[in-house]
């Protein structure tokens, strides 16, 4: 891996993390969109940022044991596959495919449309339906 790779953020935009989603995990910006803040949650998990996670994810929905759904896995691609705004002010879905190796090495993918909830500037994800 050459040092450029290296530094190319986890959510497979092919910036690298200091522009990409590195500004919201710092708090420096709000994701502006339901995808951006996917793809910043996906970047999350990639390099286990829990308290990101956390502060993003719907109060209402939040589980109890976030370290639970916190694995080592090792995220290797997300592909955003579609995303929509809802008929509903505020909301938005995200349909995205992500490819990762279980703490085993095992290459397996999930493949999920979240939903997410805009409050004032702020998008949060509430849940998801696994296809």
């Amino acid at each position: 891996m050459n040092k450029k790779t290296a530094n190319l953020c986890p959510c497979c935009t092919g910036k690298s993390y200091k522009e990409c989603c590195e500004p919201y995990h710092l708090w420096q910006q709000n994701a502006p969109t339901a995808e951006l803040l996917m793809r910043s949650r996906y970047s999350a998990y990639a390099l286990h940022k829990a308290d990101y996670l956390i502060k993003t994810w719907h109060p209402q929905t939040l589980p109890k044991k976030l370290d639970e759904e916190i694995s080592e896995a090792k995220w290797i691609e997300l592909v955003i596959n579609k995303s929509w705004d809802s008929e509903k002010p505020n909301e938005a879905f995200v349909d995205f495919t992500a490819r990762y190796r279980n703490v085993s090495g095992k290459a397996e993918k999930m493949h999920e449309i979240s939903r997410f909830i805009k409050h004032g500037d702020h998008w949060f994800y509430v849940d998801g339906k696994f296809i």
